[in-house]
């Protein structure tokens, strides 16, 4: 016993000294691997596009430039005459400045949503705002409905002012829907849903009788050239949405429930005008 107690003061100093050298050691190594002292930037924009997946379609300018890829304003074909270049709207050496837009309904017409069963919504009126969030995407999209009616009665959501019906912040993302005979003749949409996916598009009220909407939409949109302004056109044939689906994947369709009860597939018809706070293109090609 003797021994025991002179031998473990030993052994736990040998331990206290093997524990510092392994720690001088390893904060050696840290040092040695250490990022440079420099001040750090997180561009949350740039990141964005790292979880995209490359190529078209996508937003972008197709800028103007002496040597550039493309021999034409739209950044669609190469020839001897490279005079433009394509720039993402993010992460390229000359991204969107301005990212927002809104849209009006096209004068004159009206938005309508039909169910396969022949249920109608009707709004006069539509404005929406949003923005460009990567190159492929949109997001904080906001779509106001005025003077809607349905079953004769007038509709609204839940604290809006009467007759108006207001969407949750949506957000979408563009695809083919329909593959032409070379990319540049591609028909390209772009698909609006609920944020992350999940939850209702809108819910609101006619006359007392509460319905919602879930699902998505897909648009046809304008390609292969910068514009300020375009025009949307989302139709629809007895309530089925034209199209249904980007080409390969699954039907990404609206479903419309009223008072409760089975979810019926629903289509929009709308014209609007989006107006971007710069010009911006829809590129099929790249």
């Amino acid at each position: 016993m003797q021994k025991m107690r002179y031998w473990l003061p030993l052994v736990l100093a040998s331990f206290a000294v093997f524990v510092a050298a392994s720690s001088a050691q390893a904060a050696t190594l840290v040092e040695h691997n250490a990022i440079p002292d420099v001040e750090q930037s997180w561009n949350a924009a740039s990141f964005s596009t790292l979880l995209e997946p490359s190529g078209a379609p996508e937003f972008g300018r197709c800028i103007k430039k002496v040597g550039g890829v493309y021999e034409n304003a739209g950044c669609t074909t190469t020839g001897s005459g490279k005079n433009y270049e394509w720039y993402s709207a993010f992460g390229s050496s000359q991204p969107l400045e301005k990212v927002g837009f809104s849209n009006a309904i096209k004068e004159g017409t009206s938005a309508t949503l039909e169910t396969v069963n022949n249920n109608l919504v009707t709004c006069e009126g539509e404005t929406a705002t949003g923005e460009y969030t990567g190159n492929k995407t949109i997001g904080n999209f906001v779509v106001r409905f005025s003077k809607c009616s349905a079953f004769g009665a007038t509709c609204a959501s839940k604290g809006a002012p009467a007759e108006t019906i207001v969407t949750n912040t949506l957000e979408g993302s563009l695809g083919v829907e329909e593959l032409g005979s070379e990319a540049s003749l591609n028909a390209i949409g772009e698909d609006l849903y609920p944020k992350g996916h999940t939850g209702l598009i809108g819910e609101f009220s006619c006359g007392g009788l509460p319905m919602t909407i879930a699902g998505s939409i897909i648009s046809p949109v304008t390609d292969n050239a910068m514009k300020l302004t375009a025009t949307i056109k989302s139709k629809a044939v007895k309530g089925k949405q034209r199209p249904e689906n980007f080409v390969g994947e699954p039907n990404d369709v609206l479903m419309t429930t009223i008072s409760g009860g089975f979810p019926e597939q629903a289509g929009e018809t709308l014209a609007t005008i989006q107006t971007n706070e710069e010009k911006v293109e829809i590129n099929s090609v790249l």
